[in-house]
């Protein structure tokens, strides 16, 4: 027996094949309804067994060709198919002249039962099988094709819809994690480390200031992103990772430039996708951390400030000792020489080189109170100065300062107004200016101090918006330095802002000469441009009251007592020279090194004491102690104390109280003995 297999599909003609051999059957195949008919033309068949949907010519078709063929209508025709939509299309089958229908899959053996039951009939019985008419063919064949769209279609929304609702999904989990990147700015990208190619992510395209689809590359990245200064080390960071042949990037932090040029500090970390035959691609995350760097590097700048506090709080406490401890000495100078000159004639010809010592000392002195000055122990008592004098009086200071290749002009203003202020801000203002303007030189320059007389109308302060109208002292410190730009400019007066490096600023010089003129109700301009040096305007304003007297010459013969005083002073050069001082100015004297002697002494001297005069810091006992368990042996004893520091500085530390009479170290033979009759006529 001879079958005619018809169908498209591999498996199930093998399948048939296969089955229908192994019961016997020669088998003849076709792959559509068309080269079915083209092999019946050729030789006969026994059986046709056919599939439903094919290319060319479906199943139907062909059987409707057959049972019209007279040639070919007593072939008995079987439809095995999976495309079953319902009991219509069986209907439909036998309608067309199938001789049987058998739904895929079926069981072999089923199968073949079928197929030997339609071979068994008599070509009689298949013969007399009525064919429909082509109208009601057409018609049942249209509805089961337009059932079949039907179901089609309903399975192609079905399918539609759940696509977009995967892809709704998608592209919400897609804006999320966007949204999320956005939140912490961070961004991502792959580099195949093959090609140099780099995909970003949206995000990151945003954080860099990009247009997304901006095409990157490594030169491109190397380029305009990484900051020049981090190029090496980003470089070398990435060729480490590579050679690692871990699959974890390490870390790491860098600056990159964004479109618009602004700098960012950013964090990547990501992973190493290692690839058989190439290099492995690069997949990372980039985040800005600018917010955490700064506040990184502003702990670590007020951490350095403070450092820098301290220490300058150390050697302000250190200078304040050596000037304690050189007080004491020139004390001795200045006293020995005063007693000296009063053993002479002002004829002698010792006189002269007394007085030279004499004005040594008081050089000296000057010298200890301007080392108080920077370290800011110094009282501030405004007087009626000459601007010009005073800078007289700090040139050779300043010229040590600023070192032999700084070159120092001075160029005074005539008949310059006075103004009130404390002589030692002036100080103050000329040393920090200096030394600014020393630094801003490299190498060879000139720094320039001059003076003169402005006044300011209402004009001038429309073009200036600080100034005020009146008449004031310009002071005018340039140099030849490295200049500053606009953005300095306006950060110079800020505390704790300073361009040079820590061992060399505090960053409190400019502010505290701004805080300085505005004391003192002037004000300032700067002027400078980058490589043109700097020119720093301090207006001052002037002094219209009535003149400090002159200084007459002072007398070394002054009015003495007779009254008994109790001195305590530890060191013991300073004991001697002011027991000398008082004795030769007619006072007894009670003289000790040692506070618990004092108080001895107090206890047990028959006699009235009628002052005391004491150190205020010595070794045991604090002076205003010792006064004060004096005071409650001798109730109406006169207390004057005296001291190397200053008294607001002693004041401060709670050791003196403000009201108590004091004279700091070191003093005139003359400015003793009057300070003690003012203390003991009070």
């Amino acid at each position: 027996m001879k079958v005619l297999v018809v169908d498209d599909h591999e498996e199930n003609l093998f399948l048939l094949i296969s089955l229908l051999k192994g019961h016997g059957y020669t088998v003849i195949q076709a792959r559509h309804g068309q080269e079915a008919m083209e092999a019946l033309e050729k030789e006969g068949v026994d059986l046709i067994i056919s599939d439903i949907l094919m290319p060319v010519m479906d199943g139907f078709q062909l059987c409707r060709k057959v049972k019209a063929d007279p040639r070919l209508r007593q072939i008995p025709f079987i439809v095995y198919t999976a495309t079953y939509t319902g009991p219509q299309d069986e209907a439909f089958a036998l309608k067309i002249g199938a001789d049987c229908f058998i739904e895929k899959p079926c069981e072999p053996e089923i199968f073949m039962k079928t197929v030997q039951e339609v071979m068994g009939r008599s070509v009689r019985e298949i013969s007399a099988i009525p064919l429909a008419d082509e109208g009601e063919v057409f018609k049942l064949y249209s509805e089961r094709l337009v059932r079949k769209l039907e179901q089609k279609m309903l399975e192609a929304e079905g399918e539609l819809a759940r696509r977009l609702e995967t892809e709704k999904a998608l592209r919400e989990s897609e804006r999320r994690l966007i949204t999320a990147q956005q939140i912490a700015k961070l961004g991502d990208f792959t580099w195949d480390l093959e090609t140099g190619a780099i995909t970003a992510s949206p995000p990151l395209y945003a954080l860099l200031g990009y247009e997304t689809g901006e095409v990157f590359d490594y030169d491109r990245v190397n380029a305009s992103i990484h900051h020049p200064e981090d190029l090496e080390r980003v470089r070398q960071w990435v060729e480490a990772c590579i050679a690692s042949e871990g699959e974890e990037l390490t870390p790491n932090e860098y600056r990159v430039l964004r479109k618009d040029g602004e700098v960012l500090f950013v964090r990547t970390q990501g992973i190493l996708l290692h690839r058989e035959g190439k290099k492995p691609l690069v997949f990372a995350t980039v985040q800005d951390v600018s917010e955490r760097k700064k506040a990184e590097q502003e702990k670590e700048k007020l951490q350095a400030q403070l450092f820098q506090a301290q220490k300058m709080e150390s050697i302000g406490r250190l200078a304040g000792g050596v000037a304690h401890d050189f007080n004491n000495m020139l004390g001795v100078i200045m006293g020995y020489a005063d007693l000296a000159l009063m053993s002479l004639q002002p004829g002698d010809p010792l006189w002269a080189k007394l007085e030279e010592i004499r004005n040594a000392a008081a050089r000296s002195a000057e010298l200890t109170r301007q080392l108080l000055t920077f370290a800011r122990k110094q009282t501030i008592t405004p007087k009626v100065l000459h601007i010009n004098a005073v800078v007289d009086s700090m040139l050779k200071m300043l010229r040590r300062l600023l070192g032999e290749e700084i070159h120092l002009d001075w160029l005074p203003g005539k008949d310059l107004w006075p103004v009130l202020m404390d002589a030692s801000q002036v100080d103050q203002i000329l040393a920090n200016l200096c030394v600014n303007a020393r630094d801003a030189i490299d190498g060879v320059g000139r720094i320039s101090i001059a003076t003169k007389n402005v006044f300011f109308d209402d004009a001038d302060c429309m073009r200036h918006a600080d100034f005020v109208p009146g008449a004031y002292v310009l002071l005018t410190v340039s140099d030849t330095g490295c200049g500053m730009d606009k953005e300095t400019l306006d950060k110079i007066f800020e505390p704790f802002f300073t361009t040079k490096s820590l061992d060399k600023g505090t960053g409190l010089g400019l502010a505290t000469v701004y805080g300085i003129v505005k004391q003192n109700n002037g004000f300032i301009h700067v002027y400078s441009e980058p490589g043109g040096g700097s020119t720093f305007r301090i207006y001052l304003r002037r002094h219209e009251g009535a003149l400090d007297p002159p200084a007459k010459k002072a007398s070394l013969f002054l009015q003495s007592g007779n009254e008994t005083i109790l001195l305590v002073e530890d060191e013991l050069a300073f004991l001697q020279i002011t027991t000398t001082m008082l004795q030769n100015h007619g006072y007894r004297v009670l003289g000790t090194q040692h506070p618990s002697e004092a108080l001895n002494i107090a206890r047990e001297y028959k006699e009235t004491i009628h002052m005391l005069i004491t150190d205020v810091v010595m070794p045991g006992m604090a002076g205003p102690d010792l006064a004060g368990q004096i005071r409650a042996i001798l109730p109406q004893i006169r207390c004057l104390f005296m001291s190397g520091f200053t008294k607001d500085i002693i004041t401060h530390r709670g050791i003196l109280e403000s009201q108590s009479f004091f004279i700091q170290k070191p003093f005139s033979m003359r400015d003793f003995v009057m300070k003690v009759r003012a203390v003991l006529d009070e």
